[in-house]
């Protein structure tokens, strides 16, 4: 685990025997009852540059919330569990912030994860709250979980047809990471690509964390693909294939879905042109009020442009702030039981700074507008409007 991993990210410091805790902010509260929110996330390791990006997003909310008084006069205290995405320190993270920290309400991500701890939920009524986990499998493996992120089969659902008609896709391929989120969206494809009348041309599976994919890559290019859609949930690993295939000649489309939108592939600059994904409709060119304060904020902190992944994250911190002061406001004791009845009772949707959230509390899933986007000069560009 890294040394950070009960960091403070609110700012918030305290003076050993005072009665008050005082944020960086100036703002004052009553000391004894801080709200500790798990941050169960890769922060290191392959994963970890959109690990910190979605760090940076839920620092911005704690500290805007902090200086304004926090949940009901108590503050929020991020501690940070690094999972590395890696299963089993997923779990020890995990244990850590409930048997340690009595984190109420943990957010988590990434599929390996998700799924090692739903169970681990239930047996301790935490409450998981993720935005990062894209593989369908997910659905409905707690009734402790619920996904602020679309589960990825919408999204291919979504980019085929519009790859069919408005690419000119006729001969398909995919690389599929061997593990759950890839054999889920590997089926997602194939079950869709059918749907439109057509059949893969070819499939190649590769493992996580695998630094060479051109013996693989060299099979999948004799099909002559027009596209090859990435199952890849790792930016590294995504920019990896992409710049490999170019290397061996490959002039086609890639195609895939919000975690290709990484440092790791803008930094490819025009390598990574005709890579579409999909990602939910967060605009910051909108006049939403909520997405132009969120951008305010995170420039002046973090002094660079949010993203999806970064708004997406705020907008959680800022629905356990509100679940959370239901809770305390009807009386009970904030629990991961008591939060989740209170959400569930009162929020089917919910605005935030990246979009409008519809939750489906049956298989903890979430429908949101979804838009198609691509990479031009090094820079995440929207293409069209899908949903």
């Amino acid at each position: 685990m890294i040394n950070r991993r009960q960091v403070l990210a609110s700012g918030l410091s305290f003076a050993a025997g005072a009665s008050v805790l005082t944020l960086a902010g100036g703002a004052a509260f009553a000391q004894g009852q801080p709200v500790k929110v798990g941050f169960l996330m890769p922060l290191t390791g392959s994963a970890g540059k959109i690990g910190n990006w979605m760090l940076d997003g839920s620092r911005v909310a704690v500290d805007e919330i902090n200086k304004n008084g926090g949940i009901l006069g108590r503050p929020i205290e991020l501690v940070l569990e690094d999972t590395q995405a890696q299963a089993k320190l997923g779990v020890d993270g995990f244990r850590k912030l409930v048997d340690v920290n009595n984190s109420p309400v943990i957010i988590t991500g990434f599929t390996a994860v998700t799924m090692a701890i739903a169970p681990l939920s239930e047996q301790s009524k935490t409450y998981l709250l993720t935005a990062s986990t894209a593989s369908p499998v997910v659905r409905g493996v707690s009734k402790y979980l619920q996904s602020t992120w679309m589960f990825e089969d919408e999204g291919v659902r979504l980019i085929l047809p519009y790859a069919k008609a408005q690419l000119g896709v006729k001969r398909l391929a995919v690389m599929t990471l061997v593990s759950d989120l890839g054999k889920s969206l590997s089926d997602a494809v194939k079950k869709q690509w059918a749907a439109q009348g057509e059949q893969l041309v070819g499939e190649e599976t590769h493992q996580a964390m695998e630094p060479n994919f051109r013996p693989s890559l060299l099979k999948l290019l004799t099909t002559r693909p027009d596209a090859i859609y990435i199952t890849n949930s790792t930016g590294k690993e995504s920019a990896q294939i992409i710049k490999q295939s170019r290397d061996l000649g490959y002039k086609g489309a890639f195609l895939s879905f919000g975690a290709l939108e990484s440092p790791d592939v803008a930094n490819l600059g025009d390598v990574a042109e005709n890579c579409f994904y999909t990602v939910p409709n967060y605009d910051p060119q909108s006049g939403n009020a909520k997405t132009q304060a969120f951008i305010a904020a995170f420039k002046e902190k973090m002094n660079r442009e949010p993203g999806v992944h970064e708004a997406n994250h705020y907008d959680v911190i800022y629905l356990i702030k509100q679940v959370s002061e239901d809770v305390i406001k009807s009386g009970g004791t904030l629990n991961g039981e008591t939060f989740r009845n209170q959400f569930q009772k009162k929020y089917g949707t919910f605005e935030g700074a990246a979009s409008k959230y519809q939750f489906d509390f049956s298989d903890g899933s979430v429908l949101r507008a979804t838009i198609l986007k691509t990479v031009k000069g090094g820079n995440f560009v929207k293409v069209a409007d899908l949903v």
